[in-house]
């Protein structure tokens, strides 16, 4: 028994000293869909680690559209802008669709400036069906 406790807290130890891994925030939306900007800040404190940022959807399977274009707005900590558009592409499954789905926005990126990352995320047009507007962003190294 005090074995196992031994490697717990050895475990423990290791995961907290590997710092953040993983960052989400999810807003819902009201009943009638997504219209609006929704804006996601995360907190940079590393700024060698390569990540993965996604946009995370919850939505109606019934309701929603094929495809949810969007433009995404970033700006780092020393105020630099980038806005690009996007279309997210719903996936179906036969009849089904996931009622929940990640889209990779970027892949192998490095945040090299310490600080606040703001991300705005705005349709292009209203999307019925959308519940939940979600950013994730990942180290590369949980998912491998």
């Amino acid at each position: 028994m005090l074995r196992l406790m031994a490697v717990v807290v050895v475990a423990a130890m290791g995961i907290a000293c590997r710092g953040e891994q993983r960052a989400v925030e999810v807003h819902d939306q009201s009943t009638r869909g997504w219209e609006g900007v929704e804006e996601f800040v995360f907190q940079n404190d590393d700024s060698l680690s390569v990540r993965e940022i996604a946009v995370v959807l919850r939505y109606d399977r019934g309701e929603v559209a094929d495809s949810v274009a969007l433009n995404i707005l970033t700006i780092s900590p020393d105020s630099l802008v980038l806005s690009e558009d996007m279309t997210l592409r719903i996936p179906r499954l036969g009849d089904m669709r996931p009622a929940e789905q990640s889209f990779i926005y970027r892949c192998g990126v490095v945040l090299q400036r310490k600080g606040e990352y703001r991300f705005r995320l705005t349709p292009q047009a209203r999307v019925e069906g959308v519940s939940s507007v979600g950013l994730l962003v990942t180290n590369r190294s949980d998912e491998e």
